[in-house]
């Protein structure tokens, strides 16, 4: 009889240290997938976006081809859902100063608008290396 509860009690924990383990797994395998999906985010937002504060610069919203325009301003609200999905509050907001400081941009813009878009734009590169975990530049 002590055997037999010997047996049923290595069976037990042989059962619930797989099913801890199956959980860790599932646990540090939804943690890569939600850092993959916040990486692809903010890659799609900041390459969106650097094209389209560069653009609006040189010629202004109404002196880009249409098409492009609607294009990546397409990729870029595309990608701000993905952060306002996936990333903290902070980021969010930062995001959102990108793009009212794009909107705010044009040719005729002073160097004021300029340097505040782009000041917009490397806060929110920090704060997603930041969130990221990514390595952090020295300047």
């Amino acid at each position: 009889m002590g055997n037999l509860a010997a047996a049923g009690f290595g069976a037990l924990a042989s059962l619930v240290v797989v099913a801890l383990g199956a959980w860790l797994q599932a646990q540090r395998e939804r943690r890569h997938w939600l850092r993959d999906q916040e990486l692809r985010g903010a890659v799609d937002y900041l390459t969106s976006t650097r094209y389209l504060l560069s653009q609006y610069r040189k010629v202004g919203e109404l002196g880009m081809d249409q098409d492009d325009r609607r294009e990546w301003r397409n990729r870029m609200q595309s990608a701000r859902s993905t952060l306002s999905l996936l990333c903290s509050a902070r980021t969010v907001s930062l995001a959102n100063d990108v793009a009212e400081a794009l909107y705010h941009l044009g040719p005729d813009s002073d160097e004021a608008q300029k340097a505040a878009a782009e000041s917009a734009f490397q806060n929110l590169v920090w704060q997603l290396r930041k969130e990221l975990g990514s390595p952090q530049l020295d300047g």
